[in-house]
């Protein structure tokens, strides 16, 4: 959800000040290292992602029979496809007598919908199906924040992710979708016998994933978000519960496209479940009331993909979990 439009110097000063996001670009999670196919278990699939630059999961995919590129997002609700791009991909908006409808309702815009004839990537066989078309010109900033910079086709969102009950590994890059409703991949055993930490993810109103946490012995939760390009805290939340943060010159664009400041601070008493986060420097910022927002939960920031992947962390639809060590 954060996007910071900035040259490569000042990047790499985030690089230094928040510490862990330099590890996405180590050679261990080189964004385009070449892999062999990936093996999958019975009734799953395995499809390999890479990051960008800007830690995004990047997955590739084949729509129509044309090369796509599409990031991989749980902070989206749905998923969507350029519609910049769409003609060039073979997709065309549906008509008024479609049984899909020919407008989808998200985020209280209104969205074309275009159907494809194919999609998948690697091995998975997605099939044909409805996906609303995103329009970049005049549609709402979250979703045009979510694709900036990336050169993407289209997000693959919580709807997806659901249904094939992913299992995404931020760590090795890979995500499993079930293809068998007999076959069970058995996330949690093999988690247990590797030492990781269950965290227990929640589904909120809003369709966006939260966890339990602690910042600095306070309680709250914290957005599951492989969107996000590095973990943020709500600069006034975090404040509350005792932490202090530096202002930086950097600014952050956030998905409802008002720019504001980051600031950088040393957090040392942060827990995700029980699993205690090293202390490390992490950003904070006014983070938007819809991020906030989810009924009861007490939403004090997002976890990013930065400490998701150097956290080893698994995100199992299955069982609704959260895996890190």
């Amino acid at each position: 959800m954060l996007n910071i439009p900035v040259n490569r110097k000042t990047f790499l000063t985030i690089l230094i000040l928040t510490g862990t996001i330099l590890l996405l670009n180590d050679r261990a999670l080189l964004a385009k290292e070449r892999r062999a196919p990936l093996p999958s278990p019975p009734g799953y699939v395995a499809v390999p992602v890479h990051y960008s630059h800007w830690n995004k999961m990047m997955m590739e995919a084949v729509l129509n029979g044309h090369r796509a590129r599409f990031v991989v997002d749980t902070g989206a609700g749905y998923s969507i496809l350029d519609a910049g791009r769409a003609h060039s991909l073979g997709v065309s908006p549906v008509g008024a007598d479609s049984p899909y409808g020919e407008f989808a309702n998200l985020n209280g815009v209104r969205y074309r919908v275009g159907y494809l004839n194919s999609l998948r990537a690697g091995a998975m066989n997605f099939g044909s199906g409805p996906m609303a078309l995103f329009q970049p010109a005049d549609a709402d900033d979250a979703l045009n924040s979510r694709m900036n910079g990336e050169n993407a086709d289209g997000i693959i969102g919580a709807d997806i992710l659901t249904h094939y009950k992913a299992v995404i590994n931020c760590y090795t890059r890979t995500i499993f979708f079930k293809t068998s409703s007999s076959e069970h991949l058995h996330v949690a055993r093999f988690a247990e016998s590797q030492n990781f930490i269950r965290v227990p993810l929640r589904e909120e109103v809003s369709r966006a994933f939260t966890i339990p946490a602690s910042l600095n012995g306070h309680l709250c939760r914290l957005l599951v978000d492989t969107g996000a390009f590095i973990t943020t805290f709500d600069l006034k939340s975090a404040k509350e519960f005792g932490l202090s943060f530096t202002g930086t010159k950097m600014n952050g664009s956030f998905a409802d496209g008002i720019s504001r400041q980051v600031a950088i601070g040393k957090v040392g008493n942060l827990k995700i479940g029980d699993y205690q986060v090293p202390p490390q420097n992490l950003a904070a910022s006014a983070l938007p009331d819809f991020a906030l927002d989810q009924g009861q939960a007490k939403i004090v920031g997002i976890l990013g993909m930065e400490l998701l992947a150097v956290s080893h962390g698994i995100i199992d639809f299955g069982s609704m979990s959260l895996f890190v060590k």
